[in-house]
């Protein structure tokens, strides 16, 4: 009994234990149970150490030139060159004179005059021993100088600080196009005080009585003026007025370069004029300059001066800048036949009829620039005396001396202007925004002389048209050559540049 009872248990257990069993033996892989991470919110912890101090930021100290207060400039004497004569040498000593006896810090400017620019280059040079604080010259002149930086005081940190700029304390700004034309890459080393843009004389009663009342807009329009001009010379009973007429050729550096910029059909700067490229713009325009003057509508003149030749219509255009107005005007009124014509300064034409571009006006430009030093004291109050000068119409009234554009527009400038008894120049204020930046650079005076020589050969009676795009590589390679840089490889001239440039519109 005992055994039967022990079997059956054994049996039940086994039952009970047989699934267990079962399962041990098949055990699935474990399916990872999700853990949620807990939201944990940051509790301040004080700190067991002292934090370590915020790194702040150390300013830029100023130029000790900058730090100069205005009390410790009295009595400080400045030394400023420049070579100007007659009325414009005139004006700037009395501004001198003026700024001496007006200025709150007590500083004395003294003027010394160099009689030429080269007396100017000595004076002024590394070497000298000659003092020399300020000087005023030709915008290219001082490029020239100054093709390093070395001799001439940069002056941006004086134009973007806060009280001594260019503005307020009845100061006009600097027009943007003016201010350009000293930018050398973001840096100025003088600024501007007057340009002299290049524009044309043109007898506008004498081709009133041509049958044209309007000024000519365009080349076509131009041509037609000169030619008609220069037929009119050949019925003259005066024998000495035959060949004449029309335009006097001029092979000055702003007359070139202001007819190159109406031929500029990319709208190239005047740097891009003297480079390779502008083989094209040279060559249309010397080609259509010298049709001119094989048709008897242009004409070399047998003197260095237009004034007589203009005043008694031997010429209907000829090229100059206002500084010529003073003489022509004196040779109106010894003309015995023509004393009371009117002339007008006019832009040069447009390419084409229907072009709608606005005019792009050449000028060269004067300006004023600090000489580097190491006495901060003199620096400081050379700059004073500049930003003086731009007050009111001090710079203005110099301007209308040179005779020029003024760098700075207002209404009171313009009253000036108007008052003057300058007319003529006044009337050509309104232009000043189309004013194209000369972008000298160091070499711009010897590069302008080498392209004023050369177009000067193409109205040689020795030259053929069809020589004009050799006469433009003969200088390209001089402008190369001078400049230290490669020889010009390459210069564009189109196909029909080869032809001898002849034109309907200028037959008279």
């Amino acid at each position: 009994m005992r055994r039967s009872d022990g079997n059956l248990l054994f049996k039940w257990i086994w039952l009970l234990l047989l699934p267990a069993l079962i399962c041990s033996c098949n055990v699935p892989d474990p399916v990872p149970t999700a853990t949620m991470t807990p939201d944990w919110t940051a509790t301040p912890v004080p700190p067991t150490a002292t934090p370590l101090p915020t790194a702040t930021p150390t300013p830029t100290p100023l130029p000790a030139w900058l730090e100069v207060a205005p009390e410790d400039l009295k009595d400080t004497e400045l030394v400023i060159r420049y070579s100007l004569d007659g009325k414009v040498r005139d004006t700037l000593e009395d501004l001198i004179t003026l700024f001496n006896e007006e200025n709150e810090q007590g500083i004395v400017l003294k003027a010394e005059r160099a009689y030429s620019m080269d007396e100017l280059s000595k004076i002024t040079a590394a070497d000298s021993t000659e003092t020399t604080d300020l000087i005023i010259a030709p915008s290219a002149y001082l490029r020239s100088r100054d093709a390093d930086g070395s001799l001439l005081m940069e002056l941006s940190g004086f134009l973007n600080y806060e009280g001594l700029s260019l503005s307020g304390d009845g100061i006009e700004p600097i027009m943007p196009v003016m201010l350009q034309t000293e930018n050398r890459d973001g840096k100025y080393f003088s600024l501007p005080l007057w340009t002299e843009p290049a524009f044309l004389f043109y007898n506008k009663t004498w081709a009133i009585e041509l049958g044209f009342p309007d000024t000519p807009a365009n080349l076509a329009e131009f041509a037609e003026q000169a030619c008609a001009a220069g037929k009119a010379s050949y019925t003259e009973k005066d024998e000495k007025k035959h060949g004449t007429g029309g335009w006097i050729v001029s092979s000055d550096p702003e007359d070139v370069i202001s007819w190159l910029l109406v031929f500029a059909k990319n709208q190239e700067s005047v740097g891009e004029l003297l480079h390779s490229d502008a083989g094209e713009v040279f060559t249309d325009t010397a080609a259509w300059l010298r049709n001119l003057l094989d048709n008897g509508c242009a004409w070399n003149s047998r003197v260095n001066e237009p004034y007589d030749y203009f005043a008694n219509r031997y010429a209907l255009f000829y090229s100059g800048t206002y500084s010529d107005a003073e003489r022509q005007f004196n040779a109106f009124e010894q003309s015995e036949n023509n004393a009371f014509d009117n002339w007008d300064l006019v832009v040069y034409p447009a390419r084409t009829s229907d072009s709608d571009q606005n005019p792009r006006i050449y000028a060269d430009g004067t300006s004023i620039a600090i000489i580097k030093g190491e006495d901060a004291k003199r620096t400081n109050a050379a700059w004073r005396f500049i930003r003086w000068l731009y007050q009111d119409t001090h710079a203005a009234s110099l301007a209308l001396a040179a005779p020029g554009w003024a760098v700075q527009d207002s209404d009171e400038i313009t009253r000036l202007y108007r008052n003057s008894g300058e007319d003529k120049l006044y009337q050509t204020l309104s232009y000043r925004q189309y004013q194209v930046n000369s972008e000298a650079d160091e070499n711009r005076i010897t590069d302008l002389l080498i392209l004023s020589d050369g177009f000067a050969y193409v109205f040689n009676p020795s030259a053929k048209p069809e020589s004009i795009p050799d006469i433009w590589e003969q200088i390209g390679s001089a402008i190369a050559e001078v400049n230290n840089v490669n020889q010009l490889s390459e210069t564009t001239v189109p196909e029909s540049s080869n032809q001898t440039g002849v034109n309907d519109e200028t037959q008279p």
